[in-house]
């Protein structure tokens, strides 16, 4: 004699293997979509990373032709000769004797401002483009191993002849302003020992 089977015994279980790769391909789904929203978030970091060091290298870029002009603004007893603004190998030139400015302006600068002026120097000669911003300060000062002594005995003369000469020292400011608007500042101070000007080339 057979036993009744329950009504709540499942006959056909068919069907499993299709729920249970169902499941699986939702998980793989889910897996996937989170790998892309990693892949493309780390390729916007490299992006912004690589804009970041662009930038930077061109400010840096900056001081470097920043430090050739000054020198040969320096060799000029007037600055640049030219009244209005100069063309210099792709830069504009905005203030003739931006060697000679010795006050510190209020933050920020420099800036894309030509009425101050809060930049001296724009490579190139076009803010609609990425351009670097040039501003410069500094002083005149006794350069190092200088002495001024009232007697010297051992040199029978009044005052001491050891002596370094003067310097100008002067803070090159340098501001980048490049693509999906990056902007990257750098300062770097450059001396020049008065003296050892060359000539004037502009």
């Amino acid at each position: 004699m057979s036993k009744p089977s329950s009504p709540y015994t499942v006959a056909n279980e068919q069907g499993f293997v299709l729920v249970t790769a169902l499941i699986i391909m939702v998980l793989l789904t889910i897996i996937g979509i989170a790998a892309t929203n990693t892949s493309v978030t780390e390729i916007q970091i490299a992006g912004n990373d690589k804009l970041q060091k662009q930038t930077f290298t061109q400010a840096d870029g900056g001081t470097q032709m920043g430090s050739n002009l000054l020198e040969e603004n320096i060799s000029c007893p007037k600055g640049f000769v030219s009244a209005v603004p100069l063309q210099i190998g792709g830069a504009q030139v905005r203030v003739q004797n931006f060697w000679a400015l010795e006050t510190e302006p209020a933050l920020p600068y420099p800036a894309d401002d030509d009425g101050t002026p809060l930049r001296h120097i724009r490579i190139p000669n076009n803010d609609a483009v990425p351009h670097t911003n040039l501003f410069f300060f500094g002083n005149s000062s006794l350069s190092t191993g200088n002495a001024i002594q009232m007697i010297s005995g051992y040199e029978g003369t009044g005052y001491s002849a050891a002596t370094g000469g003067g310097q100008l020292v002067t803070n090159i400011n340098s501001q980048h302003t490049g693509v999906n608007n990056s902007v990257s500042s750098i300062r770097t101070m450059w001396r020049h020992i008065i003296g050892h000007e060359g000539a004037c080339l502009y």
